[in-house]
């Protein structure tokens, strides 16, 4: 493999074979033409070579120049720091506060409320993964201890609370602007933590599951929010350099002295089962527990949240996506435990009845995903609770899912 130093490196330069950094992160694939943007981040980042087993040739007949620009983040960092010495010393014992107020409330009425103090809670741990990334923003600062303990907490509060956390959907506003990588990485979390206890993960594995899959877009900071806030098609250039947000990732993580195990999470985020993922195109057993899982999690999330170029699809429509497993990118094993955990017929999904009745999913049937639990709607039960019933293959049986249409309707019923 030949080295190559940045520096001279010229704009239009083609390379006959991938360009790699540290021998090992793909930069560039063949035939795209390195640009002067390229070098110019590759300079900041710290890389002065990168390595390749083709040649370097540069473009023998002009042609028409494209000129992608991309600005640079316009931040208020004197806003930013502001914020953070406000917040950052009162955030985590305020979260520590508010879910030991949450659990005695649930602990002492289980019913009442419930799922208004859960998403108060979400709300919580959606603030704190904002000054997460903010910290690092303003101070270059990571602290994997205060992420732990933060993610513990979460672990405990899914493990009461799963069912509602899973009902609370994306915000339609943070498909607008940075917001949304915050959003991503929150729900991402939950699902990876709910799959960490299906499969009976250890605690301390699943913590640092969970802080890798918390921080595991952090390399996006340090790139044009173009990239990922853009509503139009990539050129391959644009993206091969957003695909080096998990390398980016990867050595903030290192320079911030994460365990070894979090970083290699982060880094293979993007990885997949066949090998057509990135950086490394690892396949199988060769991807680590930590980046099948976060790749599974957070393709999960992604699909049923709103972005700026697409409009969420259903919690149905994403698990049989993730079910038929097209070209074989996620590991079987993960899905089910998935799949398992948030029911074929995911919890917050509203079916229609054999017998005619209408209901929402409450509860995963662990013995069979097919069959969840659903409450009934318009229906109470003795104790003025919404009732339930368990669905079955006869007058119970779920005929199909409610459409956006339809849903709408039944929550205005609600109302």
């Amino acid at each position: 493999m030949v080295s190559f130093q940045v520096a001279e490196l010229k704009d239009g330069h083609r390379f006959s074979s991938k360009v790699v950094l540290d021998n090992h992160f793909v930069v560039l694939d063949n035939n795209i033409k390195f640009s002067s943007l390229l070098q110019t981040r590759l300079v900041e980042w710290g890389f002065k070579t990168v390595y390749s087993d083709g040649t370097a040739v540069a473009e023998t007949k002009a042609a028409p120049e494209v000129k992608e620009t991309f600005e640079t983040v316009d931040l208020d960092i004197d806003a930013l720091n502001e914020e953070y010495e406000s917040k950052s010393n009162a955030l985590n014992a305020n979260l520590k506060s508010l879910v030991s107020k949450a659990n005695i409330s649930i602990k002492n009425f289980p019913n009442k409320n419930r799922m208004e103090t859960v998403t108060s809670v979400y709300n919580e741990f959606m603030q704190y993964t904002h000054q997460v990334f903010t910290r690092y923003v303003t101070h270059k600062e990571l602290k994997i201890d205060e992420i732990s303990e933060s993610i513990a907490l979460l672990l405990d509060f899914i493990q009461v609370n799963k069912k509602y956390l899973l009902r609370i959907k994306p915000s339609e506003e943070h498909k607008l602007d940075k917001n949304f990588l915050t959003s991503h990485c929150l729900r991402s979390t939950i699902y990876a933590l709910i799959i960490a206890q299906q499969i009976n993960m250890p605690r301390i594995k699943a913590i640092e599951l969970g802080a890798a899959a918390l921080i595991h877009e952090i390399g996006q900071i340090k790139l044009p929010p173009q990239l990922y806030l853009t509503d139009k098609p990539l050129s391959p250039q644009a993206r091969n350099l957003l695909a080096t947000h998990t390398v980016l990732g990867f050595n903030i993580l290192k320079e911030s002295s994460f365990p070894l195990p979090i970083q290699i999470g982060v880094l293979e985020h993007h990885e997949r089962e066949n090998g057509q993922g990135y950086p490394r195109h690892l396949k199988g057993k060769d991807i680590s527990a930590y980046g099948k899982i976060l790749s599974v999690a957070c393709s999960y999330e992604a699909i049923t949240s709103p972005r700026h170029y697409k409009a969420a699809r259903s919690l149905y429509e994403a698990t049989i996506e993730m079910l038929l497993n097209k070209d074989k990118r996620y590991d079987d094993i993960v899905i089910k435990a998935l799949v398992t955990a948030v029911s074929l017929f995911p919890i917050g999904t509203y079916v229609y009845l054999s017998n005619g009745k209408i209901a929402q999913v409450a509860e995963s049937n662990p013995n069979d995903p097919r069959l969840p639990i659903v409450e009934l709607i318009g229906e109470k039960n003795e104790l003025g609770n919404p009732k339930t019933v368990m669905t079955d293959n006869e007058k119970n049986k779920i005929i199909r899912v409610l459409n956006n249409e339809e849903v709408k309707g039944v929550q205005a019923y609600i109302k």
